[in-house]
């Protein structure tokens, strides 16, 4: 049955309504799942099938005008939040390669402080110290992170 009407139905989708051929697929597609699960005697199987592929196609293009068109220059516009991406990767690699350099207590502290919001006081807690030696830490810490930071960056000739 399917073979027999396939072809009348695509030209109804793709001729009369204009449908393009794949979505024309599609819809017979869904036509012949709806006729199949269909529970009532139909008399003219020919008649139905053509009436439910009419419906599917007023169907596919009501849908259709409730979507917007992308511009045509699509294609060569960027995604507003990837600017500068390639950049901030680098710059977290780059911070991740200088963090690595650092001595174990150094990446603990700066890891409390600045990824884990941590207070100098909460710091001194965790590392079983004084806050005036976690300040220090953090600032010594911080100062030498920068230092591998610009040596890794530096550009020699």
């Amino acid at each position: 049955m399917y073979i027999e009407h396939r072809s009348l139905l695509l030209y109804v989708a793709a001729r009369k309504f204009r449908i393009p051929e794949c979505d024309s697929e599609n819809l017979i597609h869904e036509v012949f799942i709806s006729f199949l699960q269909t529970g009532t005697k139909i008399n003219d199987v020919r008649a139905w099938l053509v009436a439910a592929m009419c419906n599917a196609s007023r169907h596919y293009w009501r849908a259709q005008g409730r979507t917007e068109s992308l511009p045509d220059d699509f294609g060569d516009q960027q995604d507003p939040g990837s600017h500068g991406l390639a950049d901030k990767f680098a710059t977290q690699m780059t911070v991740h390669q200088a963090l690595q350099y650092l001595p174990q207590k150094c990446r603990e502290t700066l890891w409390l402080h600045y990824f884990e919001g941590r207070s100098a006081a909460d710091v001194a807690r965790e590392l079983e110290t004084t806050s005036r030696y976690a300040e220090k830490l953090i600032h010594n810490c911080l100062k030498r992170v920068r230092e591998i930071y610009l040596n890794i960056t530096s550009v020699t000739r």
